[in-house]
């Protein structure tokens, strides 16, 4: 459910922002600023979060995402300026940053490693059908209200989902990693036993005292050879989930349609209701091939796949192909994303670090990722521009992207790890045998 809200709270803005930009009469900046200031709370979210994690658990730290999630809603479904409006996004944003280290950290920790890779994932398909939900709703509003109160119910209906995370949550345990690190071993024991046994859960908690005892839990660790390279990895991960092209691409579906031909707000946002169905199927495509292919194999695949689709949607748009043609050349842009470079960053960055610092080390690789993601979309209106001026078209957009994509490339040829049936105990230990 996290992961849902964190679909669906940012990918709301892509069928609102027809009409926001309207409203308040935005320019190529203060639009695109606009569209990605709920990514400046995701900033700040990971380092905050990362603190209560440990001092309050995954669990509880959920919670408190959920609340900011409502205040975010509300707020920005009643401004009168843009000013009003990026502060309610920023808040709102909080609570995804919150969501986006505690969920995946609660997953990895929870999960049998036969089964991690899968349910991990999991993660990203709620955050799939999050987008996808969002965009149904902007399209169904768009279509029955006015255009200037449409935009304000799209916001405020992420109260519905808000409702049900907050009420789902009290009946989760904590994680019985967490618990370990707090010496709360007897709950921790119980909490194994009911995800695989008492064998299973004597041996998980003897393999966390062991890894606890070992590890000296503070930043600092994360300098030193191994963990520095694990340090290494968890950003350029972060860096390529949101610079290889969809991040950008997602956030504007509604405006990219526009300019292909589908002129009414309404008939642009329904376009985007096939590109976010479709990632579904893919994700889940993703989720069947993660355990089996492994991640590493999986990251090299999409890398390449995305440089060459990108590199195919520059040529349609720089011929300024119309209609289905512009569809077709989006999923295919969206399909290595959401089959490899999308997920598998959120997976590993919660595997790849040890237990005791893998709060403190996700939430900096996540604050690094979401750093990303706001200069993504902030500079994608000014980019395109650039591209339009120089060349005729936004196909520079597109191309610059593919380049990215190359050195995600050689990144997983040379540096990305293999966890696939891994536990995070032997992780970490292969990560330091390495160095």
């Amino acid at each position: 459910m996290g992961g849902f809200l964190f679909g669906y709270d940012l990918v709301i803005i892509a069928g609102a922002q027809i009409f926001v930009r309207k409203e308040f009469h935005l320019n190529d900046a203060q639009f695109g600023f606009a569209t990605s200031s709920a990514i400046l709370g995701c900033i700040a979210g990971p380092f905050v979060g990362a603190w209560l994690c440990d001092w309050i658990g995954r669990k509880t730290t959920l919670i408190l995402a959920g609340i900011l999630f409502a205040v975010g809603a509300i707020g920005t479904a009643l401004p009168h300026d843009i000013i009003t409006f990026n502060i309610f996004r920023i808040v709102g944003g909080l609570g995804v940053g919150f969501a986006s280290i505690a969920s995946p950290m609660y997953i990895v920790e929870v999960a049998p490693a036969r089964m991690r890779g899968r349910l991990g994932l999991m993660y990203q398909l709620a955050i799939c059908v999050g987008a996808l939900i969002s965009v149904v709703v902007a399209y169904n509003l768009a279509r029955m209200l006015p255009e200037s109160v449409s935009w304000r119910w799209m916001f405020a209906s992420t109260l519905v989902p808000v409702v049900g995370f907050l009420t789902c949550l009290p009946f989760l345990p904590q994680s019985p990693r967490w618990l370990a690190s707090r010496n709360r071993c007897e709950e921790a024991m119980k909490v194994f036993a009911r995800i695989g046994g008492p064998d299973y859960a004597r041996t998980e908690l003897e393999g966390i005292k062991e890894s606890l005892e070992e590890e000296r839990g503070s930043f600092g660790e994360l300098l030193q050879p191994g963990f520095r390279r694990a340090l290494v990895v968890g950003v350029l991960l972060a860096l390529f989930n949101n610079w290889t092209g969809w991040s950008g691409i997602a956030y504007y579906l509604p405006t990219l349609f526009q300019k292909a031909g589908f002129v009414a707000a309404s008939d642009a946002i329904y376009q985007s209701v096939y590109i976010f169905a479709g990632n579904i199927v893919l994700t889940l495509i993703a989720i069947w091939m993660v355990d089996r292919f492994g991640r590493r194999p999986l990251w090299i695949v999409t890398s390449a796949a995305m440089a060459c689709s990108l590199t195919i949607a520059g040529m349609v748009f720089h011929n300024n192909m119309t209609g289905l043609m512009i569809v077709l050349v989006i999923f295919l842009c969206a399909a290595p994303h959401c089959i490899g470079l999308g997920p598998l960053p959120w997976l590993m960055m919660s595997e790849i670090y040890p237990t005791r610092i893998r709060a403190r080390a996700v939430a900096l690789s996540t604050t690094f990722l979401w750093f990303a993601g706001f200069t993504g979309p902030l500079a994608f209106p000014k980019i395109a521009a650039v591209s339009e001026k120089m060349i005729g078209s936004i196909a520079g957009l597109f191309w610059m992207y593919a380049v990215i994509c190359v050195f995600a490339f050689i990144f997983g040829i040379k540096l990305l790890p293999e966890t696939k049936g891994k536990t995070l105990e032997d992780i970490t230990k292969s990560i330091l045998m390495r160095h």
